[in-house]
């Protein structure tokens, strides 16, 4: 079920009515969003993906309005991506709106529990992380 609703599409409203991306593109322009101005290449890299996906990405955000590219000052020959103000803006009414379900969901919950909760999906990040960067660490064998 929780493999389910994190693979939705995400909804943001944007310059000409709502738009809908698809997890990893929401996942660029939340990057952008807290880290931008990128490089491609160096999105490709926070996002752990090849550049051919980024560049998928940042189109679909760009045709969306949400981030726009120009030319890197230090380097005429790159990119730099960044967000534009309808992108900061969509982004961040989003994550307001999720901020507001999970405060719903979790309003019920007595205090206790709600810590219990934080603990334990911390710990289940923490070792999930853990256990990614190891397996890719691993050599890769050929069946």
């Amino acid at each position: 079920m929780m493999a389910r609703r994190l693979s939705k599409p995400v909804r943001l409203h944007g310059p000409s009515g709502f738009t809908v991306l698809d997890r990893p593109a929401y996942q660029a322009l939340w990057r952008i969003v807290e880290e931008g101005p990128l490089r491609p290449t160096t999105l490709a890299g926070l996002l752990e993906v090849d550049l051919s996906v980024v560049s998928r990405q940042v189109r679909s955000l760009e045709d969306a309005g949400f981030v726009r590219r120009q030319t890197d000052p230090q380097d005429a020959r790159a990119a730099l991506v960044s967000a534009t103000d309808a992108g900061r803006e969509a982004f961040e009414r989003t994550k307001q709106q999720r901020t507001e379900v999970l405060d719903e969901v979790l309003a019920g919950w007595p205090a206790g529990e709600r810590d219990s909760f934080i603990t334990l999906l911390s710990r289940f990040n923490d070792q999930l992380e853990g256990v990614i960067a190891r397996r890719q660490a691993e050599p890769q064998q050929t069946p």
